[in-house]
């Protein structure tokens, strides 16, 4: 009750007082530094959790990553991980490191297909935050990691450590983790080197462990070069995503084929049935959703067969339908709806929500057609599908500075690592923006988070002005005077350190109904602050909200009330 007295208060208070929603959206760089290391913010969100909590003072989003140390003393770079906790409103409050600064190992959540992908985490049912983390000395190598279960609070203290599996001759490497609610332990999936499994090169592995990090049991994934995660099925088994060994090459030699693997097995982890699905190349991931016993939407991203050599990767996000029929082997039983065919991209992530949508986070390597700017900008990315699998809208994210001074150069790639479903309906997102060519510093990494509304929105209406750019981090730039007006209302803008605005901007605003009412193109000085004056002795009385657009792209966002 106290928790809904106080959103009340807020939510009036917005109505009637403020003319912005809030900032929910920065991007932060890591900003942990510790002697004798001279730390560049060089790292990513790989990970991220709401903190929803009573009283509601440490509410916000709890972001993990990891960043790299420049170590003048032994001239090696060190992988450290880390914690930020975020305001409900965008605003960073503090951070910490889970490292001893004088021991040279690297340190990561554990992942295994690149270094920035995201380690294997969960907010279990005490609303403790789960993970493995994996200690490594660079001058020896895998042999000498140590692989670490901990459990941390809400402020990113850590409650617990316990060490899975101390023998040398075995390597892991984790990519997801879940918790088994029934008999209080943990699953883990990933890739498995050692003297068990009957591949020597190392395989996929499905493996349960207790509390304390001791395996109950472990199962390898034969045939396959590693699993990226694993969710219960109804009947008590597993359904497993992992990687087919290496098929072939890729077009321009450059790079190895595999494809997606999707595994059934026992409560055991012993193997029932396999399918397999991908394209010519390039990296490709998926995940699933049941919904119903022993049949699950498979929904993933696939590459083309490309005789382009400058873009081998291209290809689509797909959904499609897979069975488990009585013999137990796996069939697809509709044919794979393809969608948002792009240069390159990720598959990153996979939600439904409580009407029946699929919400699909990825990452894409856009043309000119899809989204503003110029050609080869990679942009994190939400597409929306409906129960029938059919696509309904698609939202592309980038940060305000992301493009080059100089003609010719690259603009900065936007990744998403993860999303977490918020209680609105919305999404909290977080990843890296990595900075290319006409940047400071070119190759660069740095966090970013940000949240959306359940329409993909910064801020609520972007889907009546026929927007899929949302540009990050230009929320609360529009000031409003007079609010309410009669005739004539002004506009300040206010622009953050390093924006320049270009000369295609457009004001556009919306009643209650969604309707578009009124539309004018501005133009704004490359300037710290200007000032718009807007008619809109046209408007009946009520209220409005006025958009700022450029380029097709959307940037900010305010209340209007017409009297």
């Amino acid at each position: 009750m106290r928790k809904l007295l106080f959103s009340l208060v807020i939510i009036c208070n917005a109505l009637l007082v403020q003319a912005q929603w809030p900032e929910f959206n920065r991007a932060h760089p890591v900003s942990c530094q510790w002697p004798p290391y001279n730390y560049t913010a060089h790292g990513a969100f790989q990970n991220v959790f709401i903190v929803d909590t009573n009283p509601d003072w440490f509410n916000g989003y709890l972001a993990f990553g990891k960043g790299v140390l420049c170590n003048p003393l032994t001239n090696s770079n060190i992988w450290r991980v880390f914690s930020s906790k975020v305001s409900t409103n965008g605003e960073l409050l503090f951070e910490a490191r889970y490292d001893t600064v004088d021991i040279d190992r690297s340190q990561s959540w554990s992942n295994v297909y690149g270094y920035w992908w995201p380690g294997p985490m969960i907010m279990n049912e005490e609303r403790d935050i789960v993970t493995t983390l994996t200690s490594r000395d660079n001058s020896v190598g895998y042999e000498a990691d140590i692989n670490y279960l901990i459990t941390i609070g809400f402020l990113g203290e850590i409650k617990s450590r316990y060490i899975i599996d101390s023998l040398a001759s075995r390597y892991y490497g984790f990519s997801s983790l879940s918790e088994e609610i029934e008999d209080s332990t943990y699953v883990l999936t990933g890739y498995y080197m050692g003297p068990e499994n009957p591949d020597p090169e190392g395989s996929g592995m499905l493996m349960k462990i207790n509390r304390t990090g001791g395996i109950i049991w472990q199962s390898n994934i034969v045939n396959s070069e590693g699993t990226f995660s694993s969710k219960r099925s109804m009947d008590g088994g597993y359904w497993i995503i992992a990687q087919t060994l290496v098929l072939n090459e890729c077009t321009n030699s450059d790079f190895l084929n595999t494809d997606i693997l999707l595994v059934k097995t026992d409560s055991l982890g012993a193997e029932e049935g396999r399918f397999t699905i991908g394209g010519a190349c390039s990296f490709e991931n998926a995940s699933l959703i049941e919904i119903e016993q022993d049949r699950v939407v498979l929904i993933g991203r696939s590459t083309e067969e490309s005789t382009d050599e400058s873009f081998p990767f291209k290809g689509y996000l797909y959904s499609t339908l897979v069975e488990q029929n009585e013999s137990g082997e796996l069939i697809e039983t509709s044919e794979a709806k393809k969608y948002l065919y792009t240069k390159d991209g990720h598959f990153v992530d996979l939600h439904k929500s409580s009407g029946g949508r699929y919400l699909v986070v990825c990452d894409n390597q856009l043309t000119p057609s899809q989204g503003s700017g110029p050609q080869g900008r990679w942009l994190g990315g939400i597409l929306a599908l409906s129960p029938e699998r059919d696509s309904l809208w698609f939202r592309s994210y980038s940060y305000f500075n992301n493009f080059p001074i100089e003609v010719g150069m690259r603009p900065a790639y936007h990744y998403l690592l993860d999303s977490k479903p918020t209680s609105d309906r919305g999404m909290v997102l977080c990843g890296y923006i990595r900075q290319h060519s006409g940047e400071p510093n070119d190759g660069l990494d740095t966090p970013w988070i940000f949240k959306v509304d359940s329409m993909g929105c910064l801020e609520p209406g972007c889907q009546y002005v026929n927007v899929e750019e949302i540009v990050v981090g230009l929320e609360n730039t529009i000031t409003v005077f007079p609010n309410p007006a009669t005739d004539v209302v002004n506009l300040s803008f206010t622009f953050p350190e390093n924006y320049i605005p270009n000369n295609k901007n457009e004001i556009v605003i919306i009643d209650m109904q969604g309707r578009e009412v009124l539309r004018e193109n501005i133009f704004l000085f490359a300037t710290s602050s200007n000032t718009i004056e807007i008619n809109i002795s046209a408007l009946s009385s009520g209220m409005y909200t006025l958009h700022w657009l450029s380029n097709s792209a959307w940037l900010d966002s305010s209340k209007v009330i017409v009297e």
